[in-house]
């Protein structure tokens, strides 16, 4: 899908759900996404996990996107959020 902006336009404001606090993510469900863009193969891996060590989630959700340009499809990012209480989500994806 192409879509034209025009710079002139007024930006499109979408829905978003609710926000949840989150006290601690110590002991929670961990979610990860992340669109292994090439530049961070090496970190990416580490950043997750450090937050595995230090966190200690109950579970861990991985969704690893096949590209780096499109966003993680709506249903697989509403099923993951929904079976997780914190996601960490890498920038593009």
């Amino acid at each position: 899908m192409i879509e034209l902006v025009s710079p002139v336009g007024y930006p499109k404001v979408e829905a978003q759900a609710q926000r949840r606090s989150l006290d601690t993510p110590v002991g929670r469900r961990a979610g990860f996404i992340w669109n292994q863009y090439p530049a961070t193969r090496h970190f990416w891996p580490r950043l997750e996990h450090a937050l595995e060590t230090l966190c200690k989630p109950s579970s861990v959700h991985r969704a690893y996107k096949t590209n780096t340009w499109m966003p993680l499809e709506q249903a697989k990012f509403s099923e993951l959020a929904d079976s997780v209480d914190y996601l960490v989500i890498g920038v593009g994806a």
